[in-house]
């Protein structure tokens, strides 16, 4: 049987072989004529066929939407083309291996690191009938300055604290410094008005036509104007401090008259002002509060507060146990009303609430002593203790008043510093003194250790003007901005100044500057 199947299908694979071979050219294609004729084979670059839309999806409108530009819609129809990946021949067609990402077109230009891109909110491409939403796209920024990468301070050797009296000699030397600086900046001023201003004075020696200090005239002087604020004394004396007002706000002012022609740069000495002067205010109150009005007012309120007890306690004993004070019943109230209401199950009515005195703040209630009973003090105990008194004096009274406006004063300087002086605008436009700070060993109680003059050290950002520290280091930052800008416009310090003539009798037109000269 065996033999006789597998004769038999030999014999039907030969003839089918035979079959195979019998149709000619001619048959082939007289059998294909009933497909009917060809049309011309598909382009390569035909883009594929969009995907087909859920049943839930809207049907297509009549006018699409157009949100892309010809270019931009052919730069995607060809990105897409091109990124189609070939067929493969192989088995293994369960490992796919995704093409490198095709060349930007050279009609649009190369995106750079620091530029921000845009970002789609939707994940999902739109459909035929959808509305595609907007594209977030946020505003691109300039690059962000590339600092403390080459420029690092020199770390100098710890000086130390010096002694008091060394603290006397620098303030001699810087006081002589700043009033050279602060008649230059003054004198070169009244030299830039015009001739026919009444305000024109004309240097002696007048620097030539072509020089820096010609050129950039007011700048420089209102740069000397700064530079004089910066040499200050570091202790607090009220009348030291009262003195320099007058001339933060003359200094203030010739740069707030220049605030719509300059730039982010000079406005930053601008914010270094306001800070100097939100420092003084800081050091004033802080000092006012901790030397005079803190220990004054402790003195104040221990003598208050016994008082306090002691009229509380007399009312406790006065009234037994406090209840609050009796209110006649209302004639509606007493008179008998048949309102049908079985008055046996009704439930009892509830008791008022003691009344809470407003005569002092709630916060000050616990302050007053118990009852006898161990709680809090009563109604009638509140009353009595709030009609406690103190008297002050006159200087304390001044003294909270200044305080009082110091706080408000530093406050508004503080506010109208960050406006112009923060630590980008520095790493953007002083990047050495950014750096100097930003890559410092220092800390904020070591002001005592650079040295104002030097222009390679280590400084430190000036901390919270309410801790009453912290001027010395707003000074430091002030002489490094100073010399950092001074570089690009040929300032020289105090090797520039104008010099003050020999002391003589004030008469005519220079008395009206006579409180300049001093």
């Amino acid at each position: 049987m065996l033999t006789q199947s597998s004769s038999s299908s030999a014999s039907s694979s030969t003839s089918l072989q035979k079959m195979k071979k019998r149709w000619t050219r001619e048959q082939l294609l007289k059998n294909l004529e009933i497909l009917g004729p060809l049309a011309a084979p598909l382009p390569p670059d035909l883009p594929p066929s969009p995907p087909a839309s859920r049943s839930n999806s809207p049907t297509a409108p009549a006018i699409k939407r157009k949100h892309e530009s010809p270019q931009d819609h052919d730069v995607v129809k060809r990105s897409r083309t091109n990124g189609l990946p070939e067929k493969p021949s192989s088995h293994h067609h369960n490992l796919y291996h995704p093409p490198p990402p095709p060349p930007p077109p050279p009609s649009q230009p190369l995106r750079s690191s620091n530029a921000v891109p845009s970002f789609n909110l939707r994940s999902e491409p739109s459909e035929d009938g959808e509305v595609r939403e907007d594209t977030t796209a946020v505003t691109p920024r300039g690059p962000a300055p590339a600092v403390l990468s080459t420029t690092v301070p020199v770390r100098r050797p710890r000086r130390g604290r010096p002694a008091p009296t060394s603290f006397d000699e620098m303030h001699d030397i810087y006081h002589k410094y700043g009033r050279m600086l602060k008649y230059s900046g003054d004198a070169r001023f009244w030299s830039t008005y015009p001739a026919t201003h009444k305000e024109y004075r004309p240097l002696a020696n007048p620097p030539p036509p072509n020089s820096p200090y010609h050129k950039h005239g007011g700048l420089i002087a209102r740069l000397e104007l700064v530079d004089a604020l910066d040499f200050s004394r570091k202790s607090c004396f009220r009348e030291t401090w009262a003195t320099i007002e007058a001339f933060l706000g003359w200094c203030k002012n010739k740069w707030i008259a220049e605030l719509d022609t300059i730039g982010d740069r000079e406005k930053a000495l601008l914010g270094l002002i306001w800070m100097i002067e939100g420092f003084i205010h800081g050091r004033k109150f802080f000092f006012s509060a901790k030397l005079v009005i803190e220990p004054e007012i402790d003195r104040i309120w221990a003598k208050m507060k016994a008082e306090m007890t002691m009229l509380s306690s007399n009312a406790e004993k006065a009234d037994g146990q406090p209840t609050p004070p009796p209110m006649l019943p209302s004639p509606a109230s007493i008179a008998p009303v048949n309102t049908g209401i079985n008055l046996v199950n009704s439930p009892a009515p509830s008791r008022s609430a003691l009344p809470v005195s407003t005569a002092l703040p709630q916060y000050m209630h616990s302050l007053l002593p118990q009852t006898a009973k161990g709680q809090s003090a009563s109604y009638n105990m509140v009353e009595a203790a709030a009609k406690a008194t103190a008297t002050i004096n006159p200087a304390l009274a001044y003294n909270v008043k200044e305080v009082s406006g110091g706080v408000m004063a530093a406050g508004y300087c503080m506010e109208h510093a960050q406006r112009t002086l923060t630590l980008p605008i520095l790493a953007r436009h002083y990047p050495t003194t950014f750096a100097r700070m930003m890559s410092s060993s220092l800390t904020a109680h070591e002001e005592h250790e650079p040295d104002i003059e030097d222009e390679e050290g280590e400084l430190f950002w000036p901390g919270q003007c309410v801790t009453g520290e912290g001027l010395g280091w707003v000074c430091l930052m002030g002489k490094a901005m100073i010399k950092e800008f001074g570089r690009d416009i040929g300032y020289l310090g105090l090797a520039g100044v104008v010099p003050k003539p020999a002391p003589g009798p004030i008469t005519g037109d220079s008395s009206r500057h006579a409180s300049v000269l001093r």
